[in-house]
């Protein structure tokens, strides 16, 4: 039966972590099994009755409608191409003929979805709004959707962290509209149906509706995505790997399972090629290795090549021999890698090497270079709706700082700008100039609120959606203000912090110069020469500290102890990240004091002592003080409890796990596991495969005991110990 319903199909992504596939190509024409997404999703819209779509395109839109042309796969296609973006229901009103519901489907995904019987679905209750939903492996990165036994929907979820995950059902982009809204919806302007549309139709108690599809569903967002979708595919049509008739394979080369090896692709003797895909033209020479790998057209690689998991090679590149590639490195189309390089980060068109920005940077595949760094200045301004924020750079002359804050100041943010400034410094300085955000540009680059320090998720996928899209807004150029008078504070609020005589000879080891040069100028008139001997060490994370004495070593915990005992004994509560050790609110609690553990999700202030590792080193040195005893003295005095971390594989089990296994251990924003001789505090990791154990105890094996009850408890075998 052919449905009349209109179709508009979603394509004017830029799939910038798809890249460098999508350098040259826009994504919907990403092949899987050879065949491009959107034809896939075309002949799919024709079995399930449809005989019309119009797509919605923009990024490399020439591209896109040279390949699909009038017709695909025996559905008529109109175009409606996007000059500024209107976000996905801006873009489905211009798309709109005016009289039907509409069905909106994304041309960058896989699916098996019964789009016939989703519309009938939708006109069956009378629905304004149907969504398709399906079971996800890692909610994080899709809105997630609740729904009530009847599947009337009561609740969004827009990418949340895990520890706010507690459904695994994610909202595919796929929807069906009632005419009644699209009316609704304001011509030429930015609107999105997930952060406006449907928010607005839920208070409004709007007839909304969430249909369950169990079949297949890849959202092909990165280099992992596509690998998975492929491997998916093959299983499903019962095949262990594809081999095009047009490829040559050596007799002696290991193709292995979810493998595929286009037409006129080339793999020499000896290679070993395990779930990867290599792409026509590509030619392998001898004794390569490659897994879950990725080569695009016309690649020429010589013998003994290593590729690691997910690494990604560009077009036309041409790779020398014994080369080894580690695990999802990106190399950019065109370029030339000589015989026994090791590539251990993404290669740019001009061979620059790409570096991750924060948590989000690594997908984004952000590089260093001015034009990069400019745009995701304005990214960063516009996705937060920054008026103003605080900049502080390692030196007093940085071309990353520079790009950055001129590319804020392009979309009306106006920059508080230090010189020679330190991690901790730079936070100061935001908090007392009450900016929300600040910048540290070190080695590498730093966003940060400047409250709880960690960004949630949301705020990163917000700037990694508007420096994908580049909808940047446009408005008056911002200034740049010099921000020395907050450097002035917190100098003064740091010698304020430490005590006026010390019994320690105390050093400082960090690999930053402003830090060094800040340590030096404030603790310059109570250093000693003489007693006890301390050496601070501050962690590649900027925030950890540990400490080496004469006769013994403090970890991070056990400093951060320290420092609480100053403030409790001040009767002043503190504030703390979530990793922070659980003994601090039992020091809080015998002295009728508290500690309150922030999330990323969490509008509080840390304690200063809690991210600026000179606070924390003048806390401790603070409490040895008001006590009058020897740094070792104090430490002797804590708790004798053992620190130990392990990490647990749970691959595409833990939504499941977060939200059935460990609901009942839920304190707060903690999942909290106890047993008489141990506590163990349980974080999910970024990589949404890993749990993250954080266990105090009274000894290692009652660390090693609780791990274990907890992991029998998950029914997982295998885990990594870290011992701290």
């Amino acid at each position: 039966m052919v449905n009349s319903m209109q179709v508009v199909i979603l394509a004017g992504g830029e799939g910038s972590r798809l890249r460098p596939i999508t350098s040259d190509i826009p994504k919907p024409l990403v092949k899987v099994l050879g065949v491009p997404v959107i034809e896939r999703l075309t002949a799919l819209l024709f079995r399930c009755g449809f005989r019309e779509a119009t797509v919605a395109d923009c990024y490399l839109a020439n591209k896109l409608e040279e390949r699909l042309g009038s017709f695909s796969n025996g559905v008529k296609i109109n175009y409606v191409r996007e000059d500024t973006p209107l976000g996905t229901a801006g873009c489905v009103r211009k798309a709109w003929n005016g009289g039907d519901d509409v069905l909106v489907v994304s041309g960058d995904s896989v699916c098996s979805f019964n789009f016939e019987a989703i519309a009938a679905f939708h006109q069956k209750n009378s629905a304004d709004v149907t969504i398709v939903t399906h079971r996800v492996a890692d909610p994080r990165e899709y809105g997630l959707v609740t729904a009530d036994d009847s599947g009337r929907i009561v609740g969004f979820l827009e990418k949340p962290g895990y520890d706010s995950c507690l459904t695994d059902v994610a909202n595919t982009g796929a929807y069906v509209i009632s005419k009644d809204i699209i009316l609704r919806i304001p011509k030429d302007e930015k609107v999105d149906f997930a952060f406006d549309v449907f928010p607005q139709l839920l208070k409004e108690d709007k007839r909304m509706f969430s249909y369950s599809e169990d079949g297949i569903w890849h959202d092909i967002g990165d280099i992992p995505s596509l690998i998975k979708c492929q491997a998916e595919l093959l299983s499903l049509e019962n095949e262990k790997r594809l081999i095009f008739k047009g490829a040559f394979v050596s007799e002696s080369a290991v193709i292995g399972e979810g493998s595929v090896i286009e037409d006129s692709a080339s793999v020499g003797a000896k290679c070993r090629v395990m779930g990867s895909l290599i792409s026509e033209g590509a030619s392998i020479g001898e004794s390569c290795a490659l897994a879950n790998a990725v080569l695009l057209e016309n690649v020429t690689m010589g013998r003994g090549v290593t590729l690691g998991e997910y690494s990604c090679v560009g077009r036309d590149c041409v790779i020398g021999s014994a080369v080894t590639v580690d695990p999802g490195v990106r190399i950019a189309s065109g370029t030339k890698i000589p015989s026994g390089a090791h590539i251990r980060s993404d290669i740019s068109k001009e061979g620059y090497k790409a570096m991750s920005f924060g948590d989000f940077g690594e997908a984004l595949g952000i590089e260093l270079d001015a034009s990069s760094c400019i745009r995701l200045g304005a990214a960063i301004g516009s996705a937060l709706a920054l008026k103003e924020v605080t900049v502080g750079q390692e030196g007093d002359d940085s071309p990353i700082s520079e790009s950055l804050c001129l590319g804020l100041r392009s979309v009306g943010t106006a920059v508080y700008l230090m010189n020679n400034a330190s991690f901790g410094k730079t936070v100061f300085a935001g908090r007392r100039l009450n900016t929300k955000y600040c910048l540290y540009v070190g080695d590498d680059i730093r966003l940060m609120r400047s409250d709880r320090i960690e960004l949630c998720r949301s705020e990163e996928r917000k700037i990694e959606l508007m420096y994908n899209r580049g909808e940047l807004k446009e408005t008056d150029y911002a200034p740049m203000i010099n921000a020395e008078a907050a450097a002035w504070l917190y100098e003064a609020e740091l010698k304020k912090a430490i005590p006026p005589k010390l019994q320690t000879k105390v050093t400082l080891k960090t690999d930053s110069i402003s830090e060094a040069r800040e340590f030096a100028k404030a603790f310059s008139s109570v250093l000693v020469d003489g007693g006890e001997r301390a050496e601070f060490s501050v962690a590649n994370d900027r925030r950890s500290v540990f400490c080496m004495l004469d006769n013994t070593n403090l970890s991070y915990e056990q400093l951060i102890l320290l420092a609480c005992k100053s403030y409790f004994s001040k009767r002043l509560n503190v504030r703390l990240h979530q990793r922070a050790p659980l003994s601090c609110d039992d020091c809080a609690s015998s002295s009728g004091l508290t500690v309150t553990h922030v999330s990323a999700s969490d509008d509080i202030e840390l304690s200063p002592f809690a991210y600026d590792p000179l606070m924390l080193i003048a806390a401790v040195l603070d409490y040895t003080h008001q006590r009058g005893i020897s740094l070792s003295a104090a430490a002797a005095e804590l708790p004798e409890i053992v620190y130990t971390r392990r990490t647990v594989n749970v691959g595409e089990g833990l939504p499941k796990i977060l939200s059935e296994a460990l609901k009942d251990l839920r304190v707060g924003n903690d999942i909290v596991y106890q047993s008489d001789s141990a506590r163990a505090y349980v974080r999910p990791m970024k990589s949404g495969k890993s749990l993250s154990l954080y266990v105090e105890s009274v000894s290692q094996e009652a660390a090693n005991d609780i791990c274990l009850d907890l992991i029998k408890k998950l029914g997982i075998n295998n885990g990594e110990t870290d011992k701290m």
